[in-house]
């Protein structure tokens, strides 16, 4: 195969207008966006002021409140948050989780020093008492004057 060396001159307009820019040469048009796409669901929208952390105590609690007991799993947590929250990364959550739970052999590796939650086995946990709501704790304040009284019968 033969190559042969040629030059076409050719003409063209560059048109610079704000956030784009044109290039036009002959009768072919190329238009170029300098703004940045923004990616649904690449950041999470939260309250001024509110952190991840604020979102795990506050489904923490509203997991207790509807199950009744104190023992929950990271998935059920982040699934009660994605109805709040739908564009919430999963790993970013259970990471977060781990980080608000002193006991958790993770738990060095986080600088929070949130403490939140305990770890009582695999993947299960249990909202510490400070955090609960005040109802919570007159509750399971009843439950034991009964049980005590039980014992003492």
């Amino acid at each position: 195969m033969k190559e042969v060396s040629f030059s076409v001159p050719v003409s063209g307009v560059v048109r610079i207008n704000g956030d784009s820019i044109t290039i036009i040469v002959n009768k072919a048009e190329t238009n170029i966006s300098l703004t940045p796409e923004t990616q649904k669901g690449k950041h999470i929208s939260l309250e001024p002021g509110q952190t991840l952390y604020d979102v795990i105590l506050e489904v923490a609690r509203e997991v207790v409140r509807k199950k009744g007991f104190n023992r929950f799993s990271a998935p059920e947590l982040y699934q009660e948050a994605l109805d709040k929250y739908p564009e919430l990364k999963r790993n970013s959550f259970i990471t977060r989780v781990i980080a608000c739970t002193p006991n958790h052999s993770s738990y060095k590796h986080y600088i929070s020093k949130r403490d939140y939650l305990s770890y009582i086995g695999p993947g299960l946990y249990t909202l510490n008492d400070q955090y609960k709501e005040k109802q919570d704790l007159f509750q399971n304040a009843n439950v034991q004057n009964i049980n005590s009284k039980r014992e003492t019968v």
